[in-house]
């Protein structure tokens, strides 16, 4: 036990290191999530701190207020600006310590149904999985949402042993918690219905406590996504939820692109490839233990989120939807090295095929283990790059002599299927400290241009990748519009010379 908690406290204390390492570092990614969720912090501080209408910067004429999860986490980051002002890296400093509290509820949850050895290998696949590491500095609601979403199956799983009241509404608050901080979080639902009829049967639709459960995970959600969704109809902003299509189709069942997208996601983003193994192994030798049938229910609960959002979720950039099934998956992952560990800790000295087979499972989970290092160190070199498109902002930035809304190249507006798309880009808006249009990159013409000039933009941020998309549309501009100024990949051209 003293050697366990020996490498549990050092994994622990890895962790962290690594992560507050990956902090200190500002918004200069082009992802459209952290400089969505870094604007709408900045405007709290500059246009008011009502948490109920938060304000995106691709506005046009509008104010700004747009459909998104209740907005806790940019509002918390809001509040340190008040004190400290303004700093990209105060998103990523609240998204690590409330990473430190996903690391410990994970601890606490795989230390209550797991052995000993399983547990620590379980926390330790954990802490080190590629996804968990990038969503706990980045500046998203992922940190906040597995904080709840973990405490909610921790807290479920301790009242299915010990039947105690606190600990069924902690996991109702939980669960609450982690609806507000994204909606995809619901699913959670399966697994707590499923465990609870394994439990009481279908007298628990009879009982109260399973309807006092219901209100309280979902009333505050279900007011919220409602009072969002009057934002969409009435300003019409979203941050992907009513202007992006994500639901599964007809075609899931004749294009394997998204059965297939969603496996790829898997197996190199949660499971280390080979940890899917271990995992099966884990099965076999302990299917008929709580930690198999708990971890498989779970797992079982986010696939169907997954394929239902199968749209999206088979996309290689929509990988973070994933994060997720992690926290199963290391459970069954651990339950299968535990397992290896164990057969070869007790076998005797004698070569024997027990002993060859816990030799190849400790192996095998090193081997799924490494993987995710290698993963974790390709993200946090990721992380060290500059961005050229970052670079490429402050060199635009002092070229944009008037004030005034700005006109920025976004996504397609619909997909290869002809389904909606989110098309809004934000992080050219954040960087360059200005609001106004995106232009779709699949709707890209001069008379639109025009007349997103008639509405006020006095420059075009035109990204060069997508004006080769449209023929002749740069050409058309140039004979139009005088060039502000040029990098490697934009052009700026002056829409009110």
């Amino acid at each position: 036990m003293k050697a366990q908690r020996a490498v549990f406290i050092a994994l622990f204390a890895a962790a962290i290191l690594l992560r507050v390492a990956d902090t200190f570092r500002p918004l200069d990614r082009a992802s459209w999530r952290e400089s969505d969720l870094g604007a709408i912090s900045r405007n709290f501080t500059r246009e008011g701190m009502n948490p109920l209408y938060p304000r995106i910067d691709w506005r046009g004429t509008g104010p700004g207020f747009a459909e998104m999860e209740m907005p806790i986490y940019p509002w918390t980051i809001a509040l340190v600006y008040e004190v400290f002002g303004v700093h990209d890296e105060t998103g990523r400093i609240i998204s690590m310590l409330l990473s430190l509290g996903v690391l410990a509820f994970f601890w606490f949850l795989a230390r209550d149904i797991l052995a000993p050895e399983s547990a620590v290998a379980a926390f330790a696949f954990f802490a080190f999985n590629p996804l968990i590491f990038e969503v706990s500095t980045a500046v998203q609601p992922e940190g906040l949402t597995m904080l709840a979403y973990i405490a909610a199956a921790y807290f479920f799983s301790r009242w299915t042993n010990t039947n105690k009241t606190s600990d069924l509404y902690a996991s109702a608050v939980s669960t609450s918690l982690a609806i507000l901080a994204k909606a995809t979080s619901v699913h959670i639902g399966l697994l707590f219905a499923i465990l609870w009829l394994k439990k009481e049967g279908f007298r628990a639709l009879r009982t109260w406590r399973a309807y006092a459960f219901a209100a309280i995970a979902l009333v505050p959600g279900v007011l919220w996504y409602t009072h969002a969704k009057l934002l969409w109809l009435t300003y019409g902003n979203s941050l992907g939820i009513s202007n992006e299509y994500h639901w599964i189709g007809l075609d899931f069942f004749t294009n394997p692109y998204f059965i297939l997208g969603i496996l790829q996601n898997e197996a190199v983003w949660v499971w280390g490839g080979i940890g899917l193994v271990v995992a099966a192994v884990g099965i076999a030798l302990a299917r008929r233990e709580r930690a198999a049938s708990f971890s498989l229910i779970w797992l079982a609960s986010v696939f169907v989120f997954l394929i239902i959002a199968a749209r999206t979720t088979a996309d290689e950039w929509a990988n973070y939807y994933h994060v997720f099934a992690v926290a199963p998956a290391s459970l069954l992952i651990g339950l299968g090295a535990g397992k290896g560990i164990s057969l070869l800790r007790d076998h005797d000295k004698k070569l024997s095929r027990h002993a060859i087979l816990a030799a190849l499972i400790v192996i095998a989970s090193l081997a799924a283990f490494v993987f995710d290092l290698r993963s974790i160190r390709q993200l946090f070199l990721e992380h060290r790059k500059l961005e050229p498109a970052f670079a490429e902002a402050n060199q635009i930035e002092p070229h944009l002599r008037r004030s005034g809304l700005i006109l920025v190249s976004g996504g397609a507006c619909v997909d290869a299927d002809g389904y909606e798309l989110a098309y809004n880009a934000s992080y050219m808006f954040y960087w360059l400290d200005r609001k106004g249009f995106n232009i779709c990159s699949d709707r890209q013409t001069l008379p639109a241009v025009e007349g997103f000039r008639d509405l006020g933009a006095q420059y075009f941020v035109a990204q060069k990748s997508d004006l080769a998309k449209a023929a002749g549309f740069e050409a058309s501009l140039d004979r139009q519009f005088p060039t502000v100024t040029e990098t490697d990949e934009f052009i700026v051209f002056d829409l009110r010379p």
